[in-house]
C-alpha cells in the first residue's frame, strides 16, 4: 500500500505552462481525500515550489515540500507555520572553493539567497550579469532574477551568507568541461545535478531528493517502502531509487532513460500525456 506520493515538478507534474493539467490537479486532489501523505521535492526554492499550487491554498499548505533538490525540507503548513524538518547548506570551504573558481573563470552564476528566521522564509535569486543564457534558463522555468555586477565581491567580502544551492550557468560548449572541473576540484564535496539544459546546480555532499524525501517519510511515520516518487530527470533518480515504487516520466532525456533499466524502476507516459497522473492512478488511486 502506497501511503506517501512525492513528485517533481518540471516535467514531471507542471506542463509547459509550469502549471499543473487539470488532470494533475484532480489526482493530487484525490490522493489528499485519501489521507495519502503528498510531497513536492524539486530544485526550485520553498516559494517557486509552492507557486503552481497557490489558486488552491488547502493544497498548497497540505503539501511537504523538498527544495534546493533536498537540501531544504518543509511540513506542512498548521497552525500558521511549518516546521522545518531538514536543512543543509553547502560547507563553508566548498562555498569560498566555489566562488574562487566562479570567479577565476568569470562565470555566469545564480547564488539561491535563502533566509530563514522563526517561521519566516525569505528568498531571492541573485546573478552576476544578464545573460542570454540566463535569460533562456529562466524563460525555461518561469524564474525571475536580481542583478547584482558586484555579486561575486559582496560574497567574498561575507556580506552574504553560506547558500543551499548556487547554480552555474555554462555556455553549452563548455558544459563537459565545466562538469569535469568540477569533478576534478571538488570530487564528492558537493553534489551537482544538470537536469535543466544549461545549468548545473550545485549542493552540499549529502543533499539530494533522497535524503528530503527520507526527512519527509520519518516525519509522517511511513516506511520507504509505502512511498511512491515520480520524476524526469537526472537529479530525481536518487529519489526514486530510494522509494518502494519509482516511476521515470516518459520524457525523461535518454542517458537518464538508460540509468532506470538498471534501477528497476517503472515508467510512465510523457508529462504531456499526464504521466504522473497515470502512474498515480495505476499504483495508488486503482482506477
Amino acid at each position: 500500500m502506497i501511503r506517501l506520493v512525492a513528485f517533481d515538478l518540471d516535467g514531471t507534474v507542471l506542463h509547459h505552462s509550469n502549471y499543473p493539467s487539470q488532470v494533475s490537479w484532480d489526482v493530487i486532489r484525490a490522493l489528499l481525500e485519501r489521507g495519502v501523505v503528498v510531497a513536492s521535492i524539486s530544485g526550485r526554492n520553498f516559494d517557486r515550489n509552492q507557486l503552481p499550487f497557490r489558486e488552491d491554498p488547502n493544497v498548497a499548505n497540505a503539501l511537504y515540500v523538498g527544495g534546493y533538490n533536498g537540501a531544504l525540507a518543509l511540513a506542512p503548513h498548521v497552525n500558521g507555520r511549518r516546521e522545518l524538518m531538514y536543512e543543509q547548506r553547502l560547507s563553508a570551504d566548498v562555498f569560498d572553493e566555489l566562488m574562487q573558481y566562479i570567479a577565476d573563470r568569470q562565470m555566469n552564476f545564480v547564488y539561491c539567497r535563502c533566509d530563514l528566521e522563526g517561521d519566516d522564509i525569505s528568498e531571492v535569486y541573485i546573478t552576476d550579469r544578464d545573460t542570454e543564457m540566463g535569460r533562456a534558463v529562466a524563460a525555461m522555468t518561469d524564474m525571475t532574477y536580481e542583478v547584482d555586477g558586484g555579486l561575486v565581491d559582496r560574497i567574498q567580502r561575507g556580506d552574504l551568507g553560506i547558500p543551499p544551492k548556487v547554480m552555474i550557468l555554462p555556455d553549452p560548449e563548455h558544459l563537459e568541461q565545466t562538469l569535469g572541473d568540477l569533478d576534478r576540484i571538488f570530487g564528492d564535496r558537493i553534489y551537482k545535478a544538470w537536469a535543466v539544459a544549461g545549468r548545473v546546480e550545485i549542493m552540499h555532499s549529502q543533499v539530494d531528493k533522497s535524503v528530503a524525501l527520507k526527512a519527509i517519510a520519518n516525519h509522517a511515520g511511513i516506511p520507504m517502502h509505502e512511498v511512491m516518487a515520480l520524476g524526469d530527470g537526472n537529479n530525481d533518480l536518487p529519489m526514486l531509487n530510494a522509494a518502494g515504487v519509482g516511476v521515470l516520466m516518459g520524457n525523461a532525456d535518454e542517458a537518464t532513460k538508460a540509468d532506470v533499466v538498471d534501477m528497476g524502476l517503472h515508467t510512465t507516459l510523457p508529462v504531456d500525456e499526464d504521466g504522473f497522473a497515470a502512474a498515480v492512478r495505476k499504483f495508488v488511486l486503482d482506477v
